[in-house]
């Protein structure tokens, strides 16, 4: 899966709907991350962004950690939750290098990324790390 990434924090990326800060989600990757939150209010979030056209729109999601749901282990787990939301057609990758952990990477908002092929992301690199990476 690759393009250019869009979302964060699903809590704080909705604030933005309706706004004219809220992006053009056109074949992009949707970013999806939380610290807090259990099932229902990812539940809520995800309603909404089914109400909002999100999915049909995106090129593919990307799951971050969403650290209370996992700390809880919560079921339905998330990657099921957006499955539910976003229907069957579309592409979802889970990683754990995006999020709220000590160990988490920073991702650049805008940027295009690249992640690996599977439901199992293990590694997220930009286009220039990913340019670096093909020179050596």
């Amino acid at each position: 899966m690759e393009g250019v990434v869009v979302g964060g924090n699903i809590r704080c990326f909705l604030k933005l709907a309706g706004t004219r800060y809220f992006p053009d989600l056109c074949d992009k990757i949707l970013l999806l991350e939380a610290y807090g939150g259990e099932v229902p209010q990812m539940a809520t979030y995800l309603a909404q962004l089914k109400q909002l056209g999100a999915f049909e729109k995106v090129g593919g999601i990307l799951l971050g950690t969403f650290t209370a749901m996992e700390a809880h282990a919560c079921s339905p787990d998330i990657t099921a939750l957006v499955r539910e939301a976003a229907g069957t057609k579309i592409t979802i990758a889970k990683t754990q290098e995006i999020g709220h952990g000590n160990d988490a990477k920073a991702i650049r908002i805008g940027e295009k990324i690249y992640c690996g092929g599977d439901e199992a992301c293990r590694s997220v690199v930009t286009d220039v790390e990913r340019r670096q990476l093909e020179t050596r």
